[in-house]
């Protein structure tokens, strides 16, 4: 484990001026600041952002989330620490947020399994924002996360199974409709969620007739 080495005052004083920036309402100072961080004081920022996922503040914990994204994976374990720990609901999802927000910014990035672990037990979290907001965040991991997506499909929750359908149809792969079109002869499934899957399909079948076909 690294130990958080302390800055001399005047870096300290450089990187306070960043977060400072951070809650400038241009997302442009935003994106400087923390990629500033990023590149030069990583192991003291980190920790910080993580803190300001408590902000009342909406703009400042919004920008928080998308500079704990820049940090990749880097940011994946202490995001499953801080979101296995709060008892705070708004942490909590934006701990999940941050998690899709490492996974945009890296497509196909590998999540360690206790981050998965992590997402997975959110996914039965109290908040209903928070247990739909994990959905759409697997749905950023990808394929890494179809097994878990698919559960939900097949869940007794069907708001969360329709975030789910929406997600699986956004991932690039090719196994995915066939999938989606196993789901769909279930009888046991919900209508809505019916109806979201039949959707989903008709997206994919517009998408790949869109494609350019070989010369």
């Amino acid at each position: 484990m690294s130990l958080l080495i302390p800055l001399p005052s005047i870096e300290m004083e450089a990187l306070d001026i960043l977060f400072e920036d951070l809650a400038h309402p241009n997302p442009y100072i935003q994106s400087q600041a923390f990629m500033a961080m990023v590149r030069d004081w990583p192991q003291q920022a980190l920790p910080r952002l993580l803190g300001l996922l408590a902000q009342p503040d909406i703009t400042l914990r919004r920008a928080s989330v998308r500079g704990i994204g820049a940090f990749g994976s880097a940011a994946l374990l202490p995001l499953a620490d801080l979101l296995l720990a709060s008892t705070d609901s708004t942490i909590r999802a934006s701990c999940v947020k941050a998690y899709a927000q490492v996974a945009s910014n890296q497509p196909g990035i590998h999540f360690p399994d206790s981050a998965m672990q992590a997402l997975e037990e959110a996914l039965g979290d109290d908040s209903p924002v928070v247990a739909v907001a994990t959905v759409m965040a697997l749905g950023q991991v990808g394929g890494q996360a179809v097994p878990l997506l698919l559960r939900v499909v097949g869940g007794d929750n069907p708001a969360q199974a329709v975030a789910a359908v929406n997600a699986l149809a956004q991932i690039d792969d090719p196994a995915i409709e066939r999938t989606l079109r196993d789901l769909q002869n279930q009888p046991q499934l919900d209508s809505y969620v019916r109806e979201t899957l039949e959707s989903a399909l008709a997206r994919i079948r517009d998408l790949q007739a869109r494609q350019p076909q070989p010369g």
